[in-house]
């Protein structure tokens, strides 16, 4: 009998399986963020303000994201993301003066005149601030009156005692639209700074924090070390106090170098240190305050150590904060003061 065509397969040879058709990768999106944006878009973005970040980072190192990725499949994730990506972005956008943008754009940034965002008394109509921030966004109602906490070492703490004896006094004329407290320790380093912010601390968290710090840990401590800590300590404020405006107070020049075998070498140190801290700031960490009126060069503002601030010296002092948070608090919460 001849064989039958077309038939089954052939005697001894088994049947070609097929692979089944793959399926598609699960995606993070759920019935809460149909309408947010894609992963792919977030990540793009995030990679963009990495590479940035990178770029511009204290000595090329910057604090490594934390772990726990697996997290990230949570439901709304992508909403929460795209909205702290684009504070983040309007914060950087904002101290460039260029605006922000969800397409990917991420300007670099500012090289500002002399050392700071913040602008000197007698240029008060521009500041780095994001007004678009959480901070500005009623986290606190119309009428409350804001919170401010100055800290850092002795000269905060003298400063704070000259306050009190001045017209505008310990509130620094702000007490219509503010609260203003000090915290000031002599002798204070970087190292205590969170204790002295976080321990035992009962009272709401403040709307505005500013921090005069770091001139005793120069020469203790290298400066890239010092910056690359102050950034990471930035962060967590950030993180433990969400919504809170970090003001970086520039360190002063000293007339006296308590202790240094090479003088000059931590005046380089103090100007490499200050440029870092406000590269990283920058990134969304904070704002800068200079002081460009107090230089070693004059004497008359410093005590006879070369290191304490003379009364004259308190005074600029006191006029450099005044004015700055007269500038954020009016560019925040459209206070007139």
């Amino acid at each position: 009998m001849p064989p039958k065509k077309g038939g089954g397969p052939s005697k001894g040879k088994q049947p070609v399986k097929r692979p089944a058709p793959k399926k598609p990768p699960p995606t993070l999106s759920s019935s809460d963020d149909e309408d947010g944006p894609s992963r792919q878009e977030l990540m793009e973005r995030m990679a963009a303000l990495e590479k940035r970040a990178a770029g511009l980072a204290v000595g090329g190192d910057l604090p490594q994201p934390r772990r726990g990725a697996k997290r990230v499949a949570k439901v709304g994730f992508n909403k929460e993301f795209a909205s702290r990506l684009l504070a983040l972005e309007k914060m950087t956008a904002l101290s460039t003066g260029e605006p922000s943008s969800s397409h990917h754009h991420h300007p670099t940034a500012p090289e500002a005149e002399g050392e700071g965002y913040l602008p000197g008394p007698g240029d008060c109509g521009q500041v780095a601030v994001a007004v678009d921030s959480p901070l500005a966004e009623g986290a606190v109602s119309g009428h409350e009156r804001r919170r401010i906490l100055i800290c850092g070492h002795s000269m905060v703490f003298w400063a704070a005692n000259q306050a009190k004896n001045t017209p505008i006094g310990s509130q620094l004329g702000l007490s219509a639209v503010a609260t203003v407290e000090w915290q000031g320790r002599r002798g204070l380093r970087w190292p205590g700074l969170l204790p002295l912010l976080f321990r035992g601390r009962l009272q709401p968290p403040p709307h505005i924090v500013v921090i005069h710090l770091g001139g005793n840990d120069l020469g203790m401590v290298q400066g890239k070390a010092l910056s690359v800590q102050v950034a990471v300590d930035l962060a967590y404020i950030n993180d433990r106090w969400p919504g809170v405006l970090v003001i970086w107070s520039e360190m002063l020049q000293r007339r006296v170098w308590r202790e240094a075998l090479n003088p000059k070498a931590i005046e380089r140190a103090r100007r490499k240190t200050n440029h870092d801290i406000r590269k990283a700031l920058g990134q969304g960490l904070g704002i800068y305050l200079p002081h460009p009126r107090i230089r070693a060069e004059f004497a008359n503002l410093y005590r006879g150590d070369g290191v304490h601030m003379s009364p004259e010296g308190n005074e600029l002092f006191l006029d450099d904060l005044r004015q700055g948070l007269r500038v954020a608090l009016g560019h925040l919460w459209g206070a007139r003061v």
